[in-house]
Protein backbone atom coordinates (compact mmCIF):
# COMPACT_ATOMS: atom_id res chain seq x y z
CA UNK A 1 0.00 0.00 0.00
CA UNK A 2 2.89 2.42 0.67
CA UNK A 3 3.89 2.09 -2.98
CA UNK A 4 0.33 2.93 -4.04
CA UNK A 5 0.35 6.03 -1.85
CA UNK A 6 3.67 7.14 -3.34
CA UNK A 7 2.30 6.60 -6.83
CA UNK A 8 -0.72 8.75 -5.94
CA UNK A 9 1.64 11.49 -4.75
CA UNK A 10 3.58 11.26 -8.00
CA UNK A 11 0.42 11.53 -10.09
CA UNK A 12 -1.64 14.01 -8.07
CA UNK A 13 0.93 15.89 -5.99
CA UNK A 14 -0.59 14.50 -2.78
CA UNK A 15 -2.56 11.45 -1.73
CA UNK A 16 -6.15 11.04 -2.79
CA UNK A 17 -7.04 10.56 0.88
CA UNK A 18 -5.82 14.12 1.51
CA UNK A 19 -7.62 15.57 -1.49
CA UNK A 20 -10.89 13.76 -0.85
CA UNK A 21 -10.61 14.46 2.88
CA UNK A 22 -10.22 18.17 2.27
CA UNK A 23 -13.27 18.22 -0.02
CA UNK A 24 -15.35 16.19 2.46
CA UNK A 25 -14.41 18.61 5.23
CA UNK A 26 -15.06 21.73 3.13
CA UNK A 27 -18.50 20.56 2.07
CA UNK A 28 -19.36 18.56 5.24
CA UNK A 29 -19.85 15.38 3.20
CA UNK A 30 -19.67 11.71 4.06
CA UNK A 31 -17.75 9.38 1.75
CA UNK A 32 -21.06 8.10 0.36
CA UNK A 33 -22.26 11.66 -0.39
CA UNK A 34 -18.96 12.62 -2.02
CA UNK A 35 -19.05 9.47 -4.16
CA UNK A 36 -22.54 10.43 -5.38
CA UNK A 37 -21.43 13.95 -6.33
CA UNK A 38 -18.31 12.63 -8.09
CA UNK A 39 -20.24 9.94 -9.94
CA UNK A 40 -18.43 6.88 -8.58
CA UNK A 41 -19.43 4.12 -6.21
CA UNK A 42 -18.80 4.48 -2.50
CA UNK A 43 -16.64 1.30 -2.49
CA UNK A 44 -14.46 2.73 -5.30
CA UNK A 45 -14.02 5.99 -3.38
CA UNK A 46 -13.07 3.98 -0.31
CA UNK A 47 -10.46 2.05 -2.31
CA UNK A 48 -8.95 5.29 -3.62
CA UNK A 49 -8.87 6.84 -0.15
CA UNK A 50 -7.41 3.70 1.41
CA UNK A 51 -4.69 3.44 -1.21
CA UNK A 52 -5.97 0.16 -2.63
CA UNK A 53 -6.34 1.87 -6.01
CA UNK A 54 -3.73 4.19 -7.47
CA UNK A 55 -5.70 6.58 -9.63
CA UNK A 56 -9.10 7.79 -10.65
CA UNK A 57 -9.93 5.91 -13.82
CA UNK A 58 -12.70 8.16 -15.13
CA UNK A 59 -11.62 11.61 -16.34
CA UNK A 60 -15.08 13.06 -15.57
CA UNK A 61 -14.74 12.01 -11.92
CA UNK A 62 -11.35 13.69 -11.69
CA UNK A 63 -12.81 16.79 -13.33
CA UNK A 64 -15.58 16.94 -10.73
CA UNK A 65 -12.99 16.64 -7.95
CA UNK A 66 -11.01 19.57 -9.38
CA UNK A 67 -14.22 21.59 -9.70
CA UNK A 68 -15.11 20.92 -6.04
CA UNK A 69 -11.61 21.91 -4.93
CA UNK A 70 -11.68 25.10 -6.97
CA UNK A 71 -15.09 26.18 -5.66
CA UNK A 72 -14.68 25.21 -1.99
CA UNK A 73 -14.67 28.82 -0.82
CA UNK A 74 -18.02 29.71 -2.40
CA UNK A 75 -20.73 30.60 0.10
CA UNK A 76 -23.54 28.45 -1.32
CA UNK A 77 -21.90 25.05 -1.11
CA UNK A 78 -25.19 23.21 -1.68
CA UNK A 79 -25.54 24.95 -5.04
CA UNK A 80 -21.93 24.05 -5.89
CA UNK A 81 -22.59 20.40 -5.06
CA UNK A 82 -25.70 20.32 -7.27
CA UNK A 83 -23.89 22.02 -10.16
CA UNK A 84 -20.83 19.79 -9.94
CA UNK A 85 -22.88 16.60 -9.69
CA UNK A 86 -24.78 17.49 -12.86
CA UNK A 87 -21.80 18.99 -14.71
CA UNK A 88 -20.04 17.52 -17.67
CA UNK A 89 -16.48 18.29 -16.58
CA UNK A 90 -15.12 17.72 -20.07
CA UNK A 91 -16.85 20.89 -21.19
CA UNK A 92 -16.91 22.73 -17.85
CA UNK A 93 -13.18 22.73 -17.12
CA UNK A 94 -9.93 22.22 -18.97
CA UNK A 95 -8.67 20.10 -16.07
CA UNK A 96 -11.18 17.35 -16.68
CA UNK A 97 -8.62 15.00 -18.13
CA UNK A 98 -6.84 12.20 -16.42
CA UNK A 99 -3.57 13.53 -14.97
CA UNK A 100 -0.56 12.60 -17.02
CA UNK A 101 2.90 14.00 -17.17
CA UNK A 102 1.87 16.33 -20.01
CA UNK A 103 -0.77 18.18 -18.00
CA UNK A 104 0.56 17.71 -14.47
CA UNK A 105 1.61 21.37 -14.40
CA UNK A 106 -1.93 22.55 -15.19
CA UNK A 107 -3.35 20.21 -12.55
CA UNK A 108 -0.86 21.67 -10.05
CA UNK A 109 -1.79 25.24 -10.99
CA UNK A 110 -5.51 24.49 -10.65
CA UNK A 111 -4.98 22.83 -7.29
CA UNK A 112 -2.79 25.64 -5.91
CA UNK A 113 -5.34 28.26 -6.98
CA UNK A 114 -7.84 26.54 -4.71
CA UNK A 115 -5.51 26.70 -1.71
CA UNK A 116 -4.72 30.40 -1.40
CA UNK A 117 -5.65 33.75 -2.88
CA UNK A 118 -3.45 35.27 -5.56
CA UNK A 119 -1.67 37.73 -3.27
CA UNK A 120 -0.54 34.89 -0.99
CA UNK A 121 0.64 32.88 -4.00
CA UNK A 122 2.66 35.89 -5.20
CA UNK A 123 4.27 36.25 -1.75
CA UNK A 124 5.08 32.54 -1.74
CA UNK A 125 6.65 32.88 -5.20
CA UNK A 126 8.83 35.75 -3.99
CA UNK A 127 9.91 33.75 -0.94
CA UNK A 128 10.67 30.66 -3.04
CA UNK A 129 12.80 32.84 -5.33
CA UNK A 130 14.68 34.27 -2.32
CA UNK A 131 15.43 30.70 -1.19
CA UNK A 132 16.73 29.75 -4.63
CA UNK A 133 13.77 27.52 -5.53
CA UNK A 134 13.36 29.11 -8.96
CA UNK A 135 11.23 26.35 -10.57
CA UNK A 136 8.80 26.49 -7.63
CA UNK A 137 8.74 30.28 -7.87
CA UNK A 138 7.86 30.04 -11.56
CA UNK A 139 5.03 27.62 -10.84
CA UNK A 140 3.67 29.91 -8.13
CA UNK A 141 3.99 32.93 -10.44
CA UNK A 142 2.07 31.06 -13.13
CA UNK A 143 -0.57 30.08 -10.58
CA UNK A 144 -0.93 33.68 -9.45
CA UNK A 145 -1.23 34.87 -13.05
CA UNK A 146 2.14 36.57 -12.90
CA UNK A 147 4.97 36.13 -15.35
CA UNK A 148 8.38 36.77 -13.86
CA UNK A 149 11.72 35.39 -14.91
Amino acid sequence: MDNTIEQQRAIYGTTLAERFGSVMQSYALSQRSLAKVLGISAPMLSQLIGGRRIKIGNPAVYGRLVMLEARATEADREAVLREVESADPATATQSAVEPREGNARQVSVDYLRGLADLSVLRQMADRARELGAVPLARLLDETAGHDRG
